[in-house]
């Protein structure tokens, strides 16, 4: 069984002895890592909204408890 092989990308012609060639492999972490950092920001925004929509509802509901208070001036 050889050790060696081609690479896994498209068109690549470097014989490797993992999936992909040096060059290839920084290629596909890059992408990987970029597509990890997108899911984390849009989970970091989906918390950032609900944080500020409880935010919302908590000054929303002080001020009318502020308003229907007759002792508050």
């Amino acid at each position: 069984m050889p050790m060696l092989h081609g690479c896994a990308f498209p068109g690549c012609s470097t014989f490797t002895l993992s999936t992909y060639c040096v060059e290839h492999e920084l290629l596909v972490r890059a992408v990987k890592e970029s597509e990890r950092a997108q899911a984390a920001d849009l989970l970091e925004v989906d918390a950032d909204a609900a944080l500020a929509a409880d935010a919302a509802l908590t000054a929303d509901a002080t001020l009318t408890a502020a308003a229907s208070d007759p002792a508050a001036p």
